[in-house]
């Protein structure tokens, strides 16, 4: 059970990494029940306010392009260079802020409309009026995409080209990443970078049997928290029986200290007991 359950976890911390795509900005947002606000919270700028803030993200992008000039130690030349892509990169921006100035009033109107949903508790407990807002969250993700992924797509685009300039002798001091705005401390962004690891490590730590009971119990943590994010019996959540039943097999396993008996800790514990033996008691 042990080596099944730490294969799981290394699968799925390898196709993470396999995944450039991969966010855990999905599985926060989609929280459901009472704990709900304290993982959608946890998604980096999730309604997109922050990319749409047009002075914000010039301020960002000129301190990235002195950051890059001064990282990197570029001459005049590619100076230049850094500062046309930047002028190049904004006005593309603003251009599409222009093109899609109505479709962001609507939005916005359409966030504080949804705002003034969850706020009201007699709309949230209420099935079919719970329906009208998931309504309008399904309306306002579809204009999200449409207005934030090409905004994505020019920050990736002025980061990457501002890298690009770097030439033999300055590539090894980058690739330099620029700030986002809206960014704290534990968002999805920085979520994004530890979780695939900590799957991976989990996964091979159970599968040798190595630290188990420390393993196991992180992993079991770990699933408990998927079933918290979307708590049994609320309207909208997604069966977590199978993580429930893998946490509690994970407990089982971090009580039973089954490593000792078919894994690296029992080589441990015999290293440990050659090398420190317990002190016998004096005999009177």
């Amino acid at each position: 059970m042990r080596v099944v359950i730490g294969f799981h976890f290394f699968t799925e911390g390898a196709d993470k990494l396999k995944s450039p795509g991969w966010t855990s900005a999905g599985f926060l947002g989609n929280a459901k029940g009472q704990f709900a606000d304290s993982f959608q919270n946890m998604v980096w700028d999730a309604d997109g306010l922050a990319r749409l803030d047009a002075k914000e993200t010039e301020a960002l992008w000129s301190h990235f392009r002195e950051r890059v000039v001064r990282i990197y130690a570029f001459d005049e030349s590619q100076t230049k260079k850094a500062e046309e892509i930047f002028r190049r990169r904004i006005n593309q921006l603003e251009t599409h802020f222009d093109d899609y100035k109505r479709d962001i009033q609507e939005y916005r109107l359409g966030i504080a409309r949804r705002d003034a949903y969850r706020a009201d508790d007699g709309r949230t407990q209420v099935a079919s009026l719970s329906g009208q807002l998931n309504r309008i969250e399904g309306e306002l993700s579809a204009k999200r995409s449409e207005l934030i992924k090409p905004i994505d797509l020019i920050w990736d685009g002025y980061e990457g080209e501002l890298n690009a300039l770097a030439v033999e002798g300055q590539r090894h001091r980058g690739p330099i990443s620029i700030d986002r705005p809206g960014r704290r401390t534990l968002d999805s962004r920085t979520i994004d970078k530890i979780i695939p690891y900590f799957d991976l490590t989990l996964g091979l730590l159970l599968m040798i049997g190595l630290f188990t009971r420390t393993a196991a119990v992180a992993a079991g943590l770990f699933l408990c928290s998927v079933v918290v994010s979307q708590w049994p019996g609320t309207p909208g959540a997604v069966p977590v029986w199978p993580q429930l039943i893998e946490a509690l097999a994970l407990f089982v396993i971090a009580a039973t200290a089954t490593g000792r008996a078919a894994g690296v800790d029992f080589f441990v514990r015999l290293v440990t007991a050659w090398c420190c033996p317990a002190k016998q008691g004096t005999q009177s």
